[in-house]
């Protein structure tokens, strides 16, 4: 017969009433966390008591084993809040001597802090915050969306390094990862898509760290133009690039700059009619497309097995007959995979890669990851790989004086030099070409002029530089030369 209590893990035999309320001795103290006091507002005008943290610590793990992500996917069913109510409630019954009443409320608080993430959900529901950085259980400090800044608000969210701990370990096991003294990092994402980057203690002196970067919807054209990241004629120019041109590239720039957001937008430029596959280590990528298959890299477990990586789905992707690849972001050998597979008939990808500069990801980004790569390549053969598979690169920044986020250049890869000579006479008007150097040509740039009102100010500029070989494919298209000349625009637009 089935029996809820068993599958809970309940044991069938009575506990004194004089041991249950000596664990919920604790429930006495006085809230002190973010989370406790929003948490107990309500209760302490109803005089209700909490529960042992011993207690809520059992009751927790019981239904987290028992439903593990089923707690996030299924949260907004009313059949499963009902179900998952129930089981709250007889672990209550089973495990305290608290009042009906205060079962109840009890098992309402439960229920929000098993379907969210208790101590964080404030921070996660706040949306003024960009991003969330513990440097340990009792130091938070967080990146506030209106100011572009960092600061430490002056609230405790945890009760004690266990606690947080405790929470950390519940979101690797919920999405099915492990986080503890031998698998001391943690990289995943919440149900929400905001990634989370944790590390032990056994590796931070100073205590455990969490890093969340918040989920933020991805932006459109028109939340581009309005935020002034990029002004119309280079969106105009991106569009004809990789819609009409089927313009390979890269998206560059630093840590939170914005490039995954940028991939998303050119990726809405792939023609309809292609077959797109996105590759990713976390799921940020949302393509309004009708042909779009997705691959989510995975890491090894603990004995060093069952991983699959970038590279390893770059790999299987070009045996699923894609017409586009898109890879959310490149930091490793599958760099060379990934350039291979635009030089073999898979024009139009794009991927994103860490770099400061255009010159910058050329000279030094790419060369490092080519030394990660399983072969060895000479620096003539990486070059020419460069120089034949990509078309452009964008470069975006982040500014620190406000937190905005800029397209800063819009770079044509002319090519190299020992296979591109005559061409990049004429498109660079230089004499003499080196053989081994990959020319690179600024279309567009943004040049900062200042800051006003704590706002950083610039203008948009043609670089007088027109990428003859894209245009070329947009005049084969049916583009007249009016058209054309939309996107080369003569006077600086200020933003």
């Amino acid at each position: 017969m089935f029996d809820k209590k068993q599958l809970l893990g309940l044991s069938n035999q009575g506990r004194g009433k004089h041991d249950l309320r000596s664990m919920g001795r604790e429930g006495d103290r006085v809230p002190t966390t973010l989370h406790e006091k929003m948490q107990t507002s309500h209760a302490q005008h109803t005089g209700e008591n909490w529960i042992g943290r011993e207690t809520e610590t059992a009751i927790r793990t019981q239904i987290v084993e028992k439903y593990g992500k089923r707690l996030w996917e299924e949260k907004h069913s009313p059949v499963f809040i009902n179900e998952l109510t129930h089981d709250i409630k007889i672990l209550l019954e089973a495990q305290t001597p608290l009042s009906s009443q205060h079962i109840e409320a009890e098992a309402k608080r439960l229920l929000h802090s098993l379907t969210g993430w208790g101590p964080l959900d404030a921070l996660l529901e706040d949306s003024d915050v960009n991003e969330i950085l513990f440097h340990r259980f009792n130091y938070l400090v967080v990146e506030r969306k209106s100011t572009g800044r960092l600061e430490s608000p002056n609230i405790d969210v945890f009760r004690d390094e266990e606690e947080m701990l405790r929470l950390l370990e519940q979101i690797a096991a919920t999405m099915g990862r492990e986080f503890n003294e031998t698998k001391a990092e943690l990289h995943t994402q919440l149900p929400d898509g905001s990634r989370v980057a944790a590390t032990h203690r056994s590796i931070s002196p100073d205590g455990h760290m969490l890093t969340i970067r918040k989920h933020r919807d991805l932006l459109s054209e028109a939340d581009y133009l309005r935020y002034g990241s990029i002004c119309e004629p280079m969106l105009l120019f991106l569009k004809r690039a990789v819609g009409l041109s089927r313009a390979s590239g890269l998206v560059s720039g630093g840590t939170g700059s914005g490039k995954t957001h940028m991939l998303n937008l050119i990726s809405q430029y792939v023609p309809t009619y292609l077959s797109i596959i996105t590759i990713e280590d976390v799921l940020e990528m949302k393509l309004q497309h009708p042909y779009v298959r997705r691959f989510l890299a995975k890491p090894a477990n603990y004995e060093g097995k069952g991983g699959f990586s970038i590279k390893d789905c770059v790999r299987l992707s070009l045996r699923k007959r894609p017409d586009v690849i898109m890879v959310g972001e490149t930091r490793g050998g599958e760099i060379v995979d990934m350039l291979w597979a635009m030089n073999t008939d898979h024009p139009g990808s794009w991927s994103t890669a860490h770099a400061n500069s255009p010159r910058a990801l050329v000279d030094s980004t790419l060369p490092i990851l080519f030394g990660k790569a399983d072969e060895v390549y000479s620096s003539e053969e990486r070059n020419l790989m460069i120089g034949s598979a990509l078309d452009l690169i964008v470069q975006v920044k982040r500014f620190e004086e406000d937190g905005s986020r800029k397209v800063v250049a819009i770079t044509e890869v002319v090519g190299t030099g020992q296979s591109h000579e005559e061409w990049i006479k004429r498109a660079c008007n230089i004499k003499q070409v080196l053989p081994d150097r990959v020319y690179l040509q600024d279309i567009f740039v943004y040049e900062p002029t200042g800051v006003q009102n704590g706002k950083v100010t610039g203008h948009f500029k043609w670089t007088g530089y027109r990428p003859e070989r894209l245009i070329k494919r947009w005049v084969e298209k049916g583009l007249s030369r009016e058209e054309i000349d939309q996107v080369f625009f003569t006077q600086p637009i200020p933003v």
